[in-house]
């Protein structure tokens, strides 16, 4: 079975998202990249670029949801709400020729409370 790399889903109190990561090096410094939700982030390696990144995870996660505009978000870059057997939002296909050349990439699985 394929692991799902991009991936929103809710069970009862808790958000869990999926994603995948590439981390790209740039000028000396690190940055970790989705290009599912176009989030970002930055370190001085790679570890500092992850732990970063997770963190903005959930501060998109947390203040979108707090303002009730997450679902306008994923609806504009292109994602897709599928309401059955579970609520759960499927990102948009991402063209293979746009992928971006990592250094290295992640699938992160976050679980955020609502």
């Amino acid at each position: 079975m394929k692991r799902r790399e991009n991936f929103i889903g809710q069970i009862t109190d808790t958000l869990t998202v999926g994603l995948h990561v590439d981390i790209i090096e740039e000028d000396g410094c690190f940055v970790a990249y989705c290009q599912a939700l176009e989030l970002s982030s930055y370190g001085k390696d790679e570890e500092t670029a992850k732990k970063r990144f997770i963190e903005e995870v959930k501060i998109f996660f947390t203040e979108t949801g707090r303002k009730g505009t997450l679902e306008k978000y994923l609806l504009k870059m292109g994602w897709t709400l599928r309401k059955k057997p579970v609520p759960e939002y499927i990102p948009p296909e991402i063209n293979i020729t746009q992928q971006i050349k990592s250094r290295t990439s992640f699938t992160e699985n976050i679980a955020i409370p609502v």
